[in-house]
């Protein structure tokens, strides 16, 4: 028999106890989801750093066990600062009605936590996903809890963006939480969603979110993600995109919390006119790991992608990005452009970058960079003659080394509030 890291064995240990407390538990094929997940996982384990899409993250600070002792204390819920009237809250991975602000939404606009849904019967919004090799995917399929179902009928819109907010704190629950979450959009639906993780610092947890998009034709999505998670935290997260014919998903993930995190993103671009952007941008400091890892699949004619992802490094701080765009055999007329940049504020950070082109077709555009370095001295040097202090000097460097992936952003609301977010992570430099 396999020998399975300790954590892996614990899931393993509590599976037949769990999921009869699970949500969808009485559903026979939630149930064989869940039961097939969970062989799935059996079978594979935490992935170690010898299978190739890991190798650059060691996943054994987790697979360990992470701490069970709470140190954190906090004084509740916090606050949101990003202020929209539509607010979903999730706390230690429960939907909150408490501390939720749900009604506004337009006709044809329904947001519902998946704990509902499921209990409620509807288990059609979960796929088949006998064929996925992901592990996390696999532990999240058989210890899914809650998460949000968010759809949108064909053409509808709202102004305002939604927030989704997956708050942790200490002495609430377990400590890992398996959110499963699912975003349907019609035909030229429109709207914006901001999704927030926060946790308090000192509280150790395991956040382990999957979400499942399809965007039908013409639909788009503005899809906003604020990592900062507890700085004893491990944020492994999973997000997959379907775009049909002239779909747009626009993503950007700013990363600033956990002790070790992992963004992975999937898009499958299968209709003519449809496009996909993934940015982001990662500001580490101390002992952090953040990896980005994505893989962009053309399988029809007549699309476009494009990525840029930067990072900022100090103290030890370590970075990945991998991001491979693949384009099948007939998908011609395809764009696909990726950019990769990473500031070293410390000699002690370093970051690992292995960008990816497999190209199966002959009439396509494409492109890919990649660099990574410490301050500009020439730069900081001319700046200081001029009479800014070298502090200052060294703050408007890099403030001007992330405003242009920050503009990225196509909702002047968001961008402002990651704008924010980003500056006062600067205030430690």
């Amino acid at each position: 028999m396999k020998n399975l890291t300790p954590l892996a064995q614990t899931y393993l240990d509590r599976f037949d106890a769990a999921r009869d407390s699970l949500p969808g538990h009485g559903n026979p094929a939630v149930v064989s989801l869940r039961e097939s997940g969970f062989a799935r996982f059996k079978a594979l384990d935490f992935p170690g750093r010898k299978v190739e899409e890991w190798r650059f993250t060691n996943l054994s600070p987790l697979t360990k066990g992470i701490g069970t002792t709470e140190t954190a204390k906090t004084d509740g819920v916090p606050a949101p600062e990003f202020k929209t009237p539509h607010i979903m809250t999730f706390i230690n991975g429960r939907f909150s009605e408490q501390e939720s602000s749900l009604g506004g939404l337009p006709e044809g606009v329904k947001l519902t936590s998946l704990a509902a849904e499921l209990d409620a019967g509807n288990d059609r919004l979960l796929i088949d996903e006998a064929d996925d090799k992901r592990a996390v995917v696999a532990l999240n399929t058989a210890f899914m809890e809650d998460g949000f179902v968010l759809t949108a009928e064909e053409g509808t819109s709202i102004a305002e963006p939604i927030l989704i907010r997956f708050v942790s704190l200490p002495g609430k629950g377990a400590n890992a939480h398996h959110m499963r979450n699912v975003i349907r959009l019609g035909k030229t639906a429109s709207l914006t969603l901001v999704e927030e993780h926060v946790g308090t610092d000192g509280h150790a947890y395991f956040a382990n979110p999957v979400t499942d998009i399809a965007l039908e034709d013409g639909a788009r999505l503005n899809h906003y993600k604020l990592q900062a998670e507890s700085d004893t935290a491990f944020h492994l997260a999973n997000t997959d995109t379907k775009l049909a014919a002239g779909a747009v998903y626009e993503n950007f993930a700013l990363t600033t919390g956990a002790r070790l995190a992992r963004n992975e993103m999937e898009s499958r671009i299968a209709g003519a006119g449809a496009t996909s952007i993934l940015n982001g941008a990662y500001l580490i400091r101390g002992m952090q790991h953040a990896d980005t890892t994505t893989l962009t699949r053309h399988l029809v004619p007549e699309n476009e992608s494009r990525q840029i992802y930067k990072g900022i490094l100090d103290d030890e701080a370590q970075g990945v990005f991998q991001g491979k765009i693949q384009i099948v055999p007939d998908a011609q007329q395809v764009s696909g452009d990726q950019l990769s940049r990473a500031l070293l504020l410390s000699d002690r950070a370093s970051v690992a970058v292995k960008p990816e082109l497999e190209i199966h077709a002959d009439d396509v555009k494409c492109s890919h960079g990649a660099s990574s370095g410490e301050l500009d001295e020439d730069a900081l040097f001319y700046l200081q003659s001029r009479g800014i202090e070298e502090k200052a000097a060294r703050k408007m460097l890099i403030d001007a080394f992330l405003a242009d992936v920050l503009e990225e952003i196509s909702d002047e609301a968001v961008r402002d509030y990651f704008a924010d977010v980003s500056a006062r992570w600067m205030e430690g430099v």
